[in-house]
């Protein structure tokens, strides 16, 4: 029985050698006595997933309809989660019409920010512009859900920066997130620093991407071992498996980045992820902090950008029939021609990634009953629909999660044609925030009817 005396604070943090700090995730010893988890109000998480270039809309649509969908071969990996996930089929990215510059630049502004790219001297090989008039939307929520708490966002990539943009600096070409027009705000690309960021205790909401705070000398959770072993001997049985469980996550992160990772020439090194064919590996990673860190109550929103809009590194990890693909993914849309086989191969490859991100957010289960996924809204995103024309038609969104039973979720959702900025402007309300418009005010027209 949770009482006054053995009740544990939200914000509880055990702290370990060398600035290590493990937040907890949500248990009912955290709750006041009396209270339930329902009135407790586990939070809910935003979480946005990006993959570059587009898809095959006619593999990428389900058949069926409403709820009585199947997926296609191509969106197969998807398959258990089916009951949560909503296609929304039918919006267009419209503010990308009055944007200057490549349409694979005026996408990555447009589809979170809901705005146009402004006047500047940036070469996006289809015009100069500057970066983004907007701020984009995870960073809205992030102002409202995220007040307080270690980092207000946590933005992280496996692939930034490869194509026009190469070398790691904000260009219209790679940035979706913005956190005021013009404010750019690039994902971590180094899982070392990033590990040890989200697990220092002298980070915060002004620690850098880049800025490492721990040194990993030694394992985190070995730091804190025995404070683990006196909580958990402290709480029920329920909240002692959500321990074990969080440890274990942490864990499977952290020796992710620890193993030595063998080089193309045989040698073994750190993992820098320099070399394309680590990509697949440093995605997951990466996408294990994420979550670790939600699980953590560190951050209510983060961000998985895969790549830059073109992604020119080697897709060596991938084949078809029995080849590796030797060429990036902007190759396969039209700079060696419009090659369709290769880019199922490819959006399969992120089907499965998106799948990876579901599972490990099904698998840390909270204290009211629910998973982790099932209290979020998870939006799987991209900057173009048409991988040749880079058409931003018929743009391929689609959310999972139950944003805590506020969002029906297994269903096909087809809408008339209309701004993407509607979505938008229903996920905040889902938030509990006012909104009725988002982004341009010309390329909206209030809350997408039918989603929520």
């Amino acid at each position: 029985m949770i009482t006054s005396k053995n009740r544990i604070h939200r914000r509880t943090v055990l702290r370990g050698a060398g600035g290590v700090a493990i937040g907890l995730p949500f248990l009912s010893a955290m709750l006041p006595p009396g209270r339930s988890h329902a009135q407790g109000m586990t939070p809910t998480r935003f979480v946005v997933m990006y993959s570059p270039g587009g898809t095959l809309l006619d593999k990428w649509r389900p058949t069926g309809d409403g709820a009585n969908f199947t997926l296609q071969s191509m969106m197969s990996p998807l398959t258990p989660y089916k009951d949560r996930l909503t296609f929304v089929d039918g919006l267009e990215m419209t503010v990308t019409s009055i944007s200057p510059g490549h349409p694979h630049a005026r996408g990555m502004s447009g589809v979170l920010t809901g705005m146009p790219l402004v006047a500047g001297n940036f070469n996006t090989n289809g015009g100069n512009t500057g970066l983004s008039s907007g701020t984009s939307v995870d960073q809205v929520i992030a102002g409202s859900i995220s007040t307080g708490l270690k980092f207000k966002s946590l933005e992280v990539s496996s692939g930034w920066s490869t194509g026009i943009a190469a070398g790691g600096q904000p260009h219209p070409s790679n940035q979706i997130i913005y956190s005021a027009p013009e404010k750019a705000i690039p994902p971590a690309t180094d899982t070392m620093n990033t590990l040890t960021r989200v697990f220092g205790g002298t980070g915060g909401m002004t620690t850098t991407p880049t800025q490492p705070a721990i040194s990993l000398e030694k394992s985190i959770l070995d730091s804190v071992s025995s404070q683990f072993k006196l909580l958990k001997a402290k709480v029920g049985a329920e909240d002692a498996a959500r321990l074990e469980a969080h440890e274990a996550m942490i864990r499977q992160a952290e020796m992710g980045i620890s193993v030595p990772t063998p080089t193309p020439s045989g040698t073994c090194a750190t993992p820098s992820f320099i070399n394309a064919t680590a990509i697949p590996e440093k995605g997951k990673l990466m996408t294990d902090i994420l979550v670790a860190a939600l699980a953590c109550d560190l951050t209510r929103v983060g961000t998985m950008q895969w790549s830059d809009s073109e992604a020119k590194f080697p897709h060596s990890f991938l084949s078809l029939n029995g080849q590796p693909l030797v060429d990036g993914h902007h190759a396969y849309q039209h700079d060696k021609g419009f090659q369709a086989g290769a880019l199922e191969v490819i959006y399969n490859f992120y089907a499965g990634n998106f799948a990876y991100l579901l599972q490990k957010m099904d698998a840390v289960k909270e204290g009211n009953g629910m998973s982790l996924l099932d209290n979020s809204v998870v939006v799987w995103v991209t900057e173009i629909q048409h991988p040749e024309t880079h058409n931003q038609q018929n743009m391929p969104f689609v959310i999972a999660g139950k944003a805590a039973g506020k969002l029906t979720s297994g269903r096909v959702l087809k809408v008339p044609r209309q701004s993407h900025n509607n979505m938008w402007v229903s996920i905040l309300n889902l938030f509990g925030l006012p909104n009725t418009r988002f982004g341009h005010m010309n390329h909206c027209t209030g809350p997408l009817a039918g989603l929520v």
